[in-house]
């Protein structure tokens, strides 16, 4: 993507459980949200409180997959004691300087504990629009096989933009 390109959508994308495409996906996936966990600082000093997060650590990493229908597929992502959910995308963007719209591979890989399973309704021909949800403990995002952003928080890795941040952290314990 140019200097001067404006990001727009992702055009289409599949999902794929160890590589194989689960078909009947809902329409959108709701990808988690990083909130870091803090601790409040407060005393002589300080004019109030700072939430001060800490480094790494975030709180709880849902991903809830969208499916149409209750199936093997769903029963399949549950059963396992870590599921591994990958996202592979088409990004377009519209470069301003060339007047060209562009495409870009983004892949989010992901690693988690099934956590639950929303079974949805049953109506006449009307999908039953089954939940199935992860507990993320991994999720590695790359964009045309750049990583943005890769978090490992059982093997205490943590990627923003190419640099690990936790390099120093590491280090000294």
């Amino acid at each position: 993507m140019g200097v001067n390109a404006i990001p727009d959508k992702i055009v289409n994308y599949n999902l794929y459980n160890d590589e194989e495409k689960l078909f009947g996906v809902g329409g959108e996936i709701t990808l988690p949200n990083f909130e870091a966990m803090t601790e409040t600082i407060s005393g002589a000093g300080i004019l109030g409180e700072i939430e001060s997060p800490n480094l790494g650590h975030f709180g709880s990493l849902p991903l809830e997959i969208p499916l149409r229908m209750l199936d093997e597929q769903s029963m399949k992502i549950v059963s396992k004691s870590m599921a591994t959910i990958t996202l592979r995308a088409s990004e377009q963007s519209y470069d301003v300087s060339s007047g060209v719209t562009e495409h870009r591979g983004l892949k989010i890989v992901t690693k988690g504990i099934p956590k639950g399973i929303d079974l949805g309704t049953a109506g006449v021909g009307k999908p039953t629009e089954t939940k199935v949800t992860l507990e993320l403990v991994y999720i590695k995002i790359m964009l045309d096989n750049k990583v943005l952003l890769e978090l490992d928080k059982i093997n205490f890795v943590f990627i923003v933009d190419g640099k690990d941040l936790l390099a120093d952290v590491k280090n000294q314990i």
